[in-house]
């Protein structure tokens, strides 16, 4: 884990994006661009949760011929780079994911050595601690997948938010957000308030519990969870991927925005590519 102080403006947008999958035919590339001219705005940084490159060569299980492009690990990171040189100003740090992880016990650590080091970017290690002024985020890459079987739409989604809770709220106290990726869905879980019983001495009356700020620990219902999103498709025409053999569900492409207005964190925005 690291931690990383970087401190912004009571304004801002933060944009949690992971899982870009470059290197694969699977990987939706226009998202890049959305992202590049999000970051043109002066108010808008990001940090960027791991997987940047589908980093699979022919002695890996999981290559496939059909989707991934005849582009050495080594050049799929070179790309990244020449993407993240105009934005590494405004990006908080980089993470290490699991593909990057695999890669890396053969060849080194191209997100530490390549992206970072030579962009000047702060390497986030797997997991890393944000404090950016107006509250602190923690951004893991994550581990295994959310999903559910319930035969309703609204089940469904509310099984994989609690998961998604669940997964996070006790990796860190003090944090407003909590993020990670890996899975590849793009969800959103906002704070939620509970009705409780008080009185003044003489009258029985209802309240709310209020969100906590700051501190050494924030109750875990007062936070945000986000799952990520990623820009890889699951199906498209001509080839099959790995999503098409293994038979999964379609989800959004996407990624998250933190939208922080006069230092508190009023909103997270879902950016649907």
């Amino acid at each position: 884990m690291e931690i990383i102080n970087k401190i912004l403006g009571k304004d801002h947008d933060l944009i949690l994006t992971s899982d870009w999958h470059l290197g694969s035919e699977m990987s939706e590339e226009s998202g890049l661009e959305k992202i590049k001219y999000a970051m043109k705005d002066r108010h808008t940084y990001a940090v960027i949760g791991g997987d940047l490159v589908e980093a699979i060569t022919v002695v890996d299980k999981r290559w496939n011929p059909e989707t991934d492009r005849k582009l050495l690990p080594l050049q799929q990171y070179g790309e990244v780079k020449n993407f993240l040189k105009p934005l590494r100003h405004k990006i908080l740090g980089v993470l290490l994911g699991n593909h990057d992880w695999k890669l890396a016990s053969l060849y080194g650590n191209y997100i530490k050595d390549v992206i970072c080091f030579e962009l000047g970017i702060p390497y986030g290690t797997y997991t890393a601690k944000f404090h950016v002024g107006p509250y602190n985020l923690f951004y893991t890459h994550g581990a295994r997948s959310i999903s559910s079987v319930a035969d309703d739409v609204i089940r469904r989604e509310a099984n994989m938010q609690l998961q998604l809770k669940r997964r996070l709220s006790m990796k860190a106290g003090d944090c407003e957000v909590m993020a990670m990726g890996h899975t590849h869905r793009l969800i959103v879980v906002e704070p939620m308030s509970s009705l409780y019983l008080t009185d003044d001495g003489h009258k029985i009356k209802a309240a709310y519990t209020t969100a906590i700020t700051g501190g050494e620990y924030i109750p875990s219902d007062h936070r945000w969870y986000i799952n990520t999103g990623c820009l890889m498709r699951l199906y498209r025409e001509h080839i099959s991927g790995y999503a098409e053999l293994m038979g999964y569900d379609p989800f959004e492409i996407g990624y998250a925005v933190i939208e922080c207005r006069n230092g508190k964190v009023k909103n997270i925005r879902r950016e649907i590519i």
